[in-house]
């Protein structure tokens, strides 16, 4: 059943004291559409380094990743997240082609592509159909459309949820559950790093693609200007969030490494995408742990 999540501007030092037997490390997993081939590097460097997670958040394609390692958390579930990676350029997951153009924006529906291709990548990845079958807890946050709140999913079926999440507005169409129409969880939450407080986490490692932090070039169009600003909403929810985070709290952001532009639906990348935030985690972990040679 999902969970509304209303917020409140306040330290959350009460909520901390409900949560006696709360896992102290969690996973974050932000949206990032096809950027979401940086978490599975990061994934490895983690897993690699034995640091396991006792919680798993996911957000939009975070929740497919988060999903699965939560199912496995193990190198061979990364393993497996790595070739599905790949192997997406020829899945059809989303809209191919410069988008969107007047034509496509301007047609009728909700929505430029079908979610038929992702639900069938989502049931070949995962290794459990229910969230109680998870090897380690795990949530994930979609988009109440009409009552425009964040709502967390952590029980019951895995897909329908996962599908909601990821949702991108215009893009995929809304995902119907219980009657009730949900979109895409970056909308209200990309990086729900203040929902592992709320559940008891004392160290957050944060697998965000960094989309909002790299340069962006100059809006030419008004669609431009309207992606610009959907960025600085979420770039703002997450600075904020983590501003109101308690100080014995640690945050632990991992690096993306450096790539080039790439655009939304362009899934050629993944394999580099993968190994440039690979590397990247590896020497900010490895320096982090002090490991010899880091």
């Amino acid at each position: 059943m999902p969970t509304s999540s209303p917020r409140a501007l306040n330290p959350f030092r009460e909520l901390l004291g409900r949560h006696r037997s709360a896992p102290r490390t969690a996973f974050v997993l932000s949206g990032g559409a096809n950027m979401g081939a940086l978490q599975v590097g990061m994934l490895r460097a983690l897993i690699e380094r034995r640091i396991r997670p006792g919680i798993v958040l996911g957000c939009s394609v975070g929740a497919l990743n988060g999903a699965a390692i939560a199912a496995e958390p193990t190198l061979a579930m990364v393993g497996r997240l790595q070739e599905l990676w790949i192997d997406l350029e020829d899945k059809d997951v989303l809209p191919s082609g410069v988008l969107p153009t007047t034509v496509q924006l301007a047609r009728k529906g909700i929505a430029l592509h079908a979610n038929t291709a992702l639900r069938t990548v989502i049931e070949g990845v995962l290794t459990a159909r229910t969230f109680g079958e998870l090897a380690v807890p795990y949530q994930c946050v979609a988009t109440d459309l009409e009552a425009a709140s964040e709502v967390w999913f952590s029980e019951g079926p895995l897909v329908e949820p996962i599908l909601a999440s990821a949702a991108l507005p215009a893009v995929l169409p809304p995902v119907e559950i219980d009657g009730i129409r949900y979109l895409d969880g970056a909308v209200v939450n990309d990086v729900p790093v203040a929902r592992a407080v709320e559940l008891g986490a004392t160290t957050i490692y944060v697998l965000h693609t960094g989309t909002f932090d790299r340069p962006r070039p100059e809006p030419r169009r008004p669609f431009d200007m309207a992606v610009q600003a959907y960025w600085i909403a979420r770039r703002a929810r997450f600075q904020r969030d983590l501003a109101l985070i308690p100080p014995d709290i640690e945050v632990v952001i991992l690096p993306t490494g450096t790539f080039p532009s790439v655009r939304f639906n362009d899934l050629s990348q993944s394999a580099a995408l993968i190994d440039v935030a690979y590397r990247a985690s590896t020497a900010f972990l490895d320096d982090r742990l002090g490991r010899p040679g880091s």
